[in-house]
């Protein structure tokens, strides 16, 4: 109860004074109200542009174009993991950099050139008059403030085209390496596969062409060489035991295809022995060329779809909304500074009353 009515009295007197002291509230609340026009003409008015836009996923070129022909990769935007990673690009200092070299801001924020702190000071003040933040709905949202609106808008158009750079070229860093790396492996294999190939060509002018097949003819020549020698051997045999009741032209022809026989096997060996001492050099070449062939076809898919990934590159952002060159400021809000010195002029009044009243005195009873 005695709380209450110490509070009570607390009010009634804060109010008696003020009601005392009201002509010098009344002309410190106006002073403020004249202050806080005069401040909102005084302040340079600033304008704020945006633009907005989705981070697409990391998808490659190569797989998502020439490997399945599925665009579905690269249509996808808007994860968490992306957008964080466009929001630790824009905050990096390489931004910074470029866009206080683009626009000149040493000179447009006023700075000093020669002050020791320049570079810090022209990226403190970027970094006041510049917000990147991701929205609701994982979109990345950067927003330019500055006096000129022509200057927040293409500065804000310019940081997100020179985000689409940094990230292309961070992503082109990583491809090249993966690029030459195959790149060796795949001239190494091909360079491999060419020297297989002279050692086949090497062994086909020996007269080693397709081991299965020549095996096949060779065999079944020189079983029917031979057996036809043995017929004519026999032949001959049984002629020149008749050979007096036989005609000498029988005979003849019959010693001509017994010649003929033996010259067949005479031409055969030499093929055969030829055959016999490269058909297994042949054979484990053309078995390793095959194996070659194969790894370098898998290679030279990686290395065309490596080439592709390097020298390509595809837009890093999904433009929402582009910035726009702002018709109205954003800042000063003159009524809200106006309102804001008005009642601090107020305040002040009213405490300059209670401390005459109220506080001075009890501090000199004390």
């Amino acid at each position: 109860m005695q709380s209450e009515e110490l509070q009570q009295f607390n009010l009634i007197a804060i109010t008696k004074v003020g009601i005392k002291y009201r002509k010098h509230i009344i002309i410190f609340t106006l002073i403020g109200a004249v202050l806080g026009i005069i401040l909102s003409f005084v302040i340079k008015p600033k304008y704020e542009a945006f633009t907005i836009f989705y981070a697409p996923a990391n998808s490659s070129i190569s797989k998502s174009v020439l490997d399945n022909n599925n665009l579905e990769g690269l249509m996808e935007f808007g994860s968490e993991e992306q957008t964080d990673q466009m929001l630790q690009i824009l905050n990096s200092d390489q931004i910074k950099e470029k866009a206080i070299q683009k626009f000149n801001l040493i000179e447009h924020y006023g700075i000093d050139k020669n002050d020791k702190y320049v570079i810090t000071k022209v990226k403190r003040k970027f970094e006041s008059n510049a917000e990147f933040k991701r929205t609701d709905y994982l979109a990345v949202k950067i927003t330019i403030t500055d006096e000129n609106p022509d200057y927040a808008a293409n500065m804000a158009n310019y940081v997100g085209y020179i985000l689409d750079s940094l990230k292309t070229n961070i992503q082109q860093q990583r491809t090249k390496q993966a690029f030459e790396i195959i790149k060796i492996q795949y001239f190494s294999k091909k360079k491999e596969l060419d020297s297989l190939q002279n050692v086949l060509t090497g062994l086909r002018q020996k007269g080693i062409y397709d081991y299965l097949a020549q095996s096949e003819v060779l065999t079944i020549a020189i079983v029917k060489a031979e057996t036809q020698l043995q017929e004519e051997e026999a032949r001959v045999k049984v002629y020149d035991a008749y050979k007096s009741k036989l005609p000498d032209t029988t005979i003849i022809r019959a010693k001509g295809r017994l010649a003929a026989a033996k010259a067949a096997i005479s031409s055969l060996k030499p093929r055969i022995e030829t055959f016999g001492k490269y058909s297994g050099d042949y054979v484990e070449n053309e078995a390793l060329f095959e194996k070659q062939k194969e790894a370098l076809a898998i290679l030279q898919n990686k290395y065309e779809n490596a080439q592709v990934d390097f020298g390509q590159s595809i837009n890093q952002k999904f433009i929402i909304d582009k910035a726009q060159k702002p018709e109205m400021k954003s800042y000063p809000n003159r009524l809200l500074v106006v309102l804001i010195t008005t009642l601090v002029a107020f305040l002040i009044g009213l405490f300059m009353a209670i401390y005459n009243d109220i506080i001075l005195p009890n501090f000199k009873k004390a």
